[in-house]
């Protein structure tokens, strides 16, 4: 009984259009998706500009990790990782501060037509064009100071009118 059903089932598969048994030639691969690297440095500070140490810089791809440094004594940050140049992907890059105090900055290097077309990234969100090299100095502040320069921001007028 089982040998008449895998039969029938080998006879229906290769019955399909496009369908055919081990010994038609396998498609032909795909070209292979080549990757780039981009490298993102910059120097990260308070309200006085003192340097923050410690801070998690997270660049995303489609929301997945894809590299993570921490800040220096200074502040500063060199970070290299890889991307797709010719793929509509949306890539953002969190700073992430080691004090609960301070407000998270997250920093837009590429916004893909699909999150445009719903508004999932606020135009107040600083941007930074994705390339191989690029260069952001972050600004990490209390929440109380970042809702006051949020409101103050045209693009923020804008959304809500």
């Amino acid at each position: 009984m089982r040998m008449v059903l895998a039969l029938m089932i080998i006879a229906a598969c290769a019955a399909l259009p496009g369908v055919g048994l081990a010994q038609d030639q396998p498609p032909a691969p795909a070209a292979p998706v080549m990757r780039e690297t981009a490298s993102l440095s910059g120097r990260v500070t308070d309200l006085a500009d003192q340097p923050l140490a410690g801070v998690a810089v997270k660049v995303f791809e489609e929301g997945i990790l894809v590299a993570e440094v921490q800040t220096e004594a200074d502040g500063t940050y060199l970070m290299r990782f890889p991307y797709l140049p010719d793929i509509d992907w949306t890539v953002v890059a969190w700073y992430v501060p080691a004090v609960p105090e301070l407000v998270p900055e997250i920093l837009v290097l590429r916004e893909s037509l699909r999150s445009k077309s719903v508004d999932l990234w606020s135009t107040c969100l600083p941007r930074v064009d994705l390339r191989g090299e690029m260069h952001y100095d972050a600004k990490l502040v209390d929440g109380k100071t970042k809702q006051e320069m949020i409101s103050q921001l045209e693009c923020f007028k804008r959304q809500t009118q």
